[in-house]
């Protein structure tokens, strides 16, 4: 991208003006093209990467192009030029979207350095673009073939403004699935403003999503914006949407519906653009035939749907799940080189992970702040669920076996050297505090 030439378009109808600056701009390696009215410019602008605007044009001024810029979508950087005392209309510009401004008559030099600014500017811009495309949230970990399908799909829906509908167990990523549709959307400038419905009690609720007028209850002192107008030009995730009355679910709908809202206690209609994500880890569908969940809200929800499956069916992903916090939370220790054991590996694999990724992150932090060294192995991780003490007796499959033999080795150290666990764990080569922890691990301490 960086290699590309700049692609300049002047906006001017005076000839010799844009004579001049044709001519100093095509000399320093830009693409240049020119345009003496508004209109033409519009048609001219698709493409380009910095605007050198006349604001006094004889049609269409340069205001007008702006506005007209503004509402397509344009992401170029805009540098104005403004007759000598008319400094206001260049301020009026600046709060259109324009970058930078330039009073006639204006120095050459000057000239340069805005454009060159601004095309440093579209750099940024086009870069951060690539960026925020080919990037999920953070924490975003796959490679498991249903997940490279899901994503794709969500990839394709975030480009729309249709409303999604994710489901899943608890812990399974719904809120991170979520941020990435928002990251990738054309909406990612704007806020992205989750709420967790389940969370806050059904008299609140209201309140925390549509704000509240002074005086509209009791405690009501004051007025407050609620979380559907602070999520205006962004995204509204509300997680656990199963979970909600039918009251609410009554005025959601009207929102989705007529992207209109009153506050609690007010009659004033407030318009508001968002785009809506929820999420449930319940059947609504379910629900609806129960009568627990409106069937027109569940419909204007269920636009697309993504199911997120369990981590338990996403056996490829436990392994760079668990390196990824590894190496998380390991550096917000201080401890980078935090890395799993093959052993550990297997034993993330084999259990079931009924908390799905949030149980492995809390099982992974854990272990980066109470292991004692940056391998991390098998009983390292939470002994409730990766260290049963074992039988010494008759183990069953290998790594039963390999348990076993480990266990028998602690003990045989232990004997030789009459219960002295210092000499005991020399010998073996571990450290006192590791050799005591595997002691207490195995039921080996008496």
């Amino acid at each position: 991208m960086s290699a590309a030439k700049p692609r300049l378009l002047i906006v001017d109808d005076d000839q010799a003006i844009l004579d001049s600056l044709v001519e100093r701009f095509a000399a320093r390696d830009y693409v240049v093209y020119t345009a003496n009215s508004g209109a033409t410019a519009l048609e001219r602008a698709d493409g380009v990467d910095v605007v050198l605007l006349d604001l006094q044009l004889p049609s269409g001024d340069g205001l007008w192009v702006l506005k007209r810029l503004e509402e397509i979508g344009s992401k170029v950087s805009v540098v104005v030029i403004t007759a000598h005392g008319t400094v206001g209309r260049a301020v009026e510009a600046m709060k259109l979207g324009a970058y930078d401004f330039l009073e006639k008559p204006f120095e050459a030099a000057r000239v340069e350095v805005a454009v060159a600014r601004a095309w440093e500017r579209s750099q940024l811009i086009a870069t951060n673009r690539v960026l925020r495309e080919d990037s999920p949230a953070p924490g975003f970990v796959f490679s498991d073939p249903a997940m490279v399908n899901l994503v794709a799909v969500a990839r394709r829906a975030a480009s729309s403004s249709a409303t999604l509908l994710i489901l899943g167990e608890s812990g399974t990523g719904k809120e991170v699935l979520a941020r990435s549709v928002h990251s990738w959307s054309d909406r990612a400038e704007g806020p992205f403003v989750a709420v967790n419905c389940a969370a806050i009690s059904e008299t609140l609720l209201e309140s925390e999503l549509f704000g509240h007028e002074a005086g509209a209850f009791t405690g009501a002192d004051s007025r407050r914006t609620g979380r559907i107008e602070a999520s205006h030009g962004g995204t509204l995730f509300l997680d656990e949407i199963g979970d909600t009355s039918p009251g609410f679910q009554k005025r959601l709908l009207r929102v989705l519906q007529e992207r209109t809202f009153e506050r609690v206690g007010g009659s004033s209609s407030i318009d508001v653009d968002l785009r809506c994500v929820a999420a449930t880890n319940k059947d609504l569908k379910a629900q609806v035939e129960n009568g627990t969940f409106r069937g027109d809200l569940y419909y204007r929800l269920n636009v697309i749907s993504l199911e997120l499956p369990p981590l338990r069916e996403r056996k490829g992903d436990i392994a760079l799940l668990a390196e990824h916090f590894a190496k998380r939370f390991g550096t917000q220790v201080g401890r980078s080189g935090l890395h799993l054991t093959e052993a550990s590996h297997v034993a993330l694999a084999a259990y079931g992970w009924p908390g799905n990724i949030r149980e492995l992150s809390n099982v992974m932090e854990r272990a980066a702040v109470l292991a004692l060294e940056d391998e991390l192995g098998p009983e390292d991780l939470h002994p409730e669920i990766f260290a049963p003490t074992l039988s010494l007796a008759e183990p069953e499959g290998f790594h039963a076996q390999v348990e076993a033999h480990r266990a028998r080795v602690l003990s045989e150290a232990l004997a030789e050297h009459g219960g002295h666990q210092t000499r005991a764990a020399e010998s073996l080569g571990l450290q006192r505090s590791y050799f005591a922890r595997l002691l207490k691990r195995y039921g080996l301490l008496g």
